[in-house]
């Protein structure tokens, strides 16, 4: 027989198996930030459709960005996503989006924030909204001596 310690339970708590019933992110539609470029999720692009172009919309007092759904004659429009017959989307590469974005927000440059999104509904249209104020964050890789 082996010779087992009694321990005194008190003060554990259950964790609710919820907490890990969350689906891989691969499921949910996500925006991640750098400080040189943006990206979304395949899942961002379904839900929006399949559209070809969009608008970014950013709100620096909230840390919201919406992601709007446009057409190129739009001025402030964004072609979003590459190939020809299986769509998905690309990486934007902006050093200015960037740097504006992380000065409004207050965000640290050795780090990269990703965000969960939800579809929203404004003047009649639907669009997809991601909170920065809650972000998911972790520290830039270095790739070479970039100058720092």
């Amino acid at each position: 027989m082996i010779n087992m310690e009694e321990l005194n339970l008190d003060g554990f708590q259950i964790v609710k198996s919820e907490m890990f019933l969350h689906l891989p992110r691969k499921a949910d539609p996500t925006c991640t930030i750098w400080p040189t470029k943006i990206s979304f999720s395949r899942m961002t692009l379904q839900a929006l459709n399949n559209c070809e172009y969009v608008r970014l919309e950013v709100n620096p007092s909230t840390k919201c960005l919406l992601l709007a759904p446009t057409h190129s004659s739009d001025k402030d429009s964004i072609r979003w996503i590459k190939g020809q017959k299986e769509f998905s989307v690309r990486n934007m590469e902006s050093r200015q989006f960037g740097e504006e974005v992380y000065k409004a927000w207050g965000l640290d440059k050795q780090y990269n924030f990703r965000a969960v999104g939800r579809l929203v509904s404004a003047r009649n249209k639907i669009m997809m909204l991601f909170d920065f104020s809650t972000a998911e964050m972790w520290k830039t890789k270095k790739v070479g001596n970039q100058g720092e």
